[in-house]
């Protein structure tokens, strides 16, 4: 995230709650900060977001007419890149599995912490900021010349790449036959696939090049792993679904973009490998000292499992490793999924590990420290 916005930018902020009290305390918490506007019903929100769409929206969910689930649909639909907030006196995970999948950014709890509030108000509109291409790029280490040599390809390759897959969604909207909508999504998938193994290969050069510095931001790691499974392709025949502690805590610190890389690839992992049944995405967190919470991500599918040489020897972690090397292997890839994993836990000093047996499936096990920010 960048450390700096664009001062002349008005931070416009929406609070909707049909109760009067939450409005004007959040319209006092925030009102110095950004440019707060209020709607007593979900019916006015929609209304005020469709003159002129919010940064960032903090909704209740339970309210006279509309629900804050209807306000988060609607808001999506009139900007998709909005930042919605989801507030509850009824938390539950099955309300969160519900927010999320359409596309909340965050879920809190009433009555809420005003230190906490303030943050995830920040990261949201910090995250609408980088996803709007706004936000002020700020460059470290740009005195190790290999690191500013691979972002300099980065850069070069990223530009073309994002033309393609922009021009490619403007196609998608013009009118097209059956056979051409056929086409253009080939085309498509083909891109973003190739655009993935490029950035597979550069962030593992990074890795292997520099001493680049670890993140560190404050997020939810239930909600992370909620919106990974709503942004995953599930192929037919395979159920993914999550396995997410109940007493989680809401808001914990440390490398969130190592995490989200490395959740995101065993994820990918797990559905590129199970043809049929499902893939259980585990996480939970228990504290293990003052403010230190140590959170074990587990994820096991129904695949075929893992040749026990290729684990016994740790070559399953290696770059450009495949249990197949072959060209008539049945799944795509370079083997560099694994490996990135292994290099980004090993960089924030985490554990990762296999457990797999042939006909089997397979569990892939990381273990992380975060700390509590209360």
């Amino acid at each position: 995230m960048s450390e700096k916005t664009d001062s002349s930018l008005v931070k416009r902020l929406l609070v909707v709650d049909d109760e009067e009290g939450p409005r004007q305390s959040l319209s006092m918490i925030f009102g110095d900060d950004y440019d707060v506007t209020v709607a007593s019903s979900g019916e006015e929100a929609i209304q005020l977001s469709k003159n002129a769409p919010f940064h960032v929206v903090i909704t209740d969910i339970r309210m006279r007419g509309l629900s804050g689930i209807d306000v988060l649909r609607e808001v999506k639909e009139i900007d998709s890149h909005t930042e919605v907030i989801v507030l509850t006196a009824y938390e539950t995970l099955e309300t969160a599995r519900q927010a999320i999948s359409l596309g909340a950014s965050e879920y809190l709890k009433k009555p809420f912490d005003i230190d906490h509030i303030q943050k995830v108000v920040e990261r949201c509109f910090e995250s609408y900021m980088f996803s709007t291409n706004q936000e002020v790029l700020i460059r470290k280490d740009v005195n190790a010349a290999k690191t500013n040599f691979l972002e300099i390809v980065s850069h070069e390759l990223n530009t073309p790449m994002n033309g393609i897959v922009g021009f490619i969604e403007l196609l998608q909207d013009t009118k097209l036959d059956d056979e051409q909508t056929e086409y253009l999504e080939t085309i498509r998938d083909c891109s973003l696939k190739y655009f993935e193994h490029v950035q597979d290969i550069l962030t593992y050069a990074k890795l292997s090049m520099s001493d680049s510095e670890v993140s560190r931001s404050s997020f939810n790691p239930a909600t992370l792993i909620l919106k990974l499974i709503r942004e995953a392709e599930v192929p037919e025949g395979v159920e993914l679904r999550s396995e997410i502690e109940e007493a989680m805590p809401q808001l914990l610190t440390g490398p969130e973009q190592e995490i989200r890389i490395i959740h995101r690839k065993l994820i990918l992992n797990a559905l590129k490998f199970t043809s049929e049944g499902e893939v259980v995405v585990g996480l939970s967190c228990e504290p293990i000292e003052k403010d230190l919470y140590r959170c074990i991500l587990t994820v096991r599918d129904t695949g075929p499992g893992i040749d026990p040489e290729l684990i016994r020897g740790g070559r399953i972690f290696d770059a450009f490793t495949q249990g197949d090397s072959s060209l008539k292997r049945p799944h795509e890839g370079m083997g560099l999924g694994l490996a990135l994993c292994d290099r980004l836990s090993e960089k924030i000093g985490a554990s990762l590990s296999v457990d797999s047996e042939l006909g089997q499936g397979s569990t892939f096990k990381f273990v992380f420290d975060l700390v509590s920010d209360s």
